[in-house]
């Protein structure tokens, strides 16, 4: 990456941003060990809701990040 290069904040803050959703984390894990026992079935719903969470946390961190900018 060349120095003058701008680097997306996106997943660090994303990452950060799990921690602030503990319920759809959990719903959403446990539905993945479901799927994986079973092999059959999805967890869209839980996915959505769980990205729904995060993308609270998250907005308001990258807009500052790249206000600044």
């Amino acid at each position: 990456m060349a120095d003058d290069e701008v680097k997306d904040p996106t997943p660090a803050i994303r990452a950060s941003c799990i921690s602030s959703c503990p319920k759809p984390k959990k719903l959403y894990d446990a539905c993945v060990q479901r799927i994986t026992d079973s092999k059959e079935g999805d967890c869209e719903i839980w996915y959505i809701e769980l990205i729904q969470c995060m993308d609270k946390c998250v907005a308001p961190k990258l807009f500052a990040a790249t206000k600044g900018g």
